[in-house]
C-alpha cells in the first residue's frame, strides 16, 4: 500500500514538470506602409487590378530571410511576416497605390472585378543581403503590365530597390524594408501610368 502511494506522489511530482524548453516568444511583421505622394506624371489610371504575384521556393512562406555570402538562405527563428510573401506584397502595393493618388477603381485578383488593366509579375526578393559583403535589404520585383480585354502584355520591367541597414535587428530589417518598397512603389507607379497612358 505504501509502495502505490509513493508511486502515485511521484507521478503527481512528474505531472506538474515538463522537459521541453520553454516557447519563444515570435513576432508578426507587417511591411510599414508606403510613403504617401503622388509620382511625377499628371495623368491618372482608372481600373487596375492586382493579381497576386508569382513567388518559388523560400519566397512562397511568410519567413523573414537572409541571403547569406554563400548565398544559402536562413531565417530569422523569432520573426515571421503576418502573411505569406506573395500575399503580403499583393495587399502592401495595393495600398500603396491607393496613397499614391492617380490611381482609381483598383482591386485584387480574388475579386474577380472587371478592370481594364491587371499588374502581374513576380517577387524575386524580399529580404536581407548579404551576398557582396554588405548590410542591405533588398525588393526585386518583375512587373506586367496587362490589357485585361485580350490578355496582352503591355510592358514589363524589373523593379529592384536596395537601402542599407546598420543593424541586423529584426525591427531594423522591417523598417528597412518599408523604405526600400517606398521607393520601390513610387517608380512602379509612375510606370504604370506612362505606360498604360501609351497603351
Amino acid at each position: 500500500m505504501k509502495k502505490t502511494a509513493m508511486i502515485v506522489v511521484l507521478l503527481a511530482g512528474l505531472a506538474g514538470c515538463t522537459v521541453l524548453p520553454p516557447a519563444t516568444p515570435v513576432s508578426q511583421y507587417r511591411l510599414p506602409p508606403a510613403a504617401s505622394g503622388v509620382g511625377e506624371q499628371n495623368e491618372q489610371l482608372t481600373g487596375l487590378r492586382l493579381a497576386r504575384p508569382q513567388a518559388t521556393g523560400v519566397h512562397q512562406g511568410n519567413r523573414l530571410l537572409v541571403l547569406t555570402q554563400t548565398q544559402s538562405y536562413q531565417a530569422y527563428g523569432d520573426a515571421r511576416w503576418e502573411a505569406p510573401l506573395p500575399e503580403l506584397w499583393q495587399d502592401w502595393l495595393l495600398d500603396a497605390l491607393w496613397r499614391d493618388g492617380r490611381f482609381a477603381a483598383l482591386s485584387r485578383e480574388e475579386n474577380g472585378m472587371q478592370a481594364e488593366w491587371e499588374l502581374a509579375g513576380t517577387l524575386r526578393a524580399l529580404e536581407v543581403d548579404l551576398s557582396d559583403g554588405r548590410q542591405q535589404v533588398v525588393i526585386r520585383f518583375d512587373a506586367q503590365l496587362l490589357r485585361t480585354q485580350d490578355r496582352r502584355i503591355l510592358a514589363s520591367r524589373r523593379f529592384e530597390q536596395r537601402v542599407a541597414v546598420n543593424s541586423l535587428n529584426a525591427d531594423a530589417v522591417v523598417s528597412a524594408l518599408g523604405q526600400a518598397g517606398s521607393e520601390l512603389a513610387a517608380g512602379l507607379s509612375d510606370w504604370l501610368v506612362s505606360r498604360s497612358a501609351a497603351g
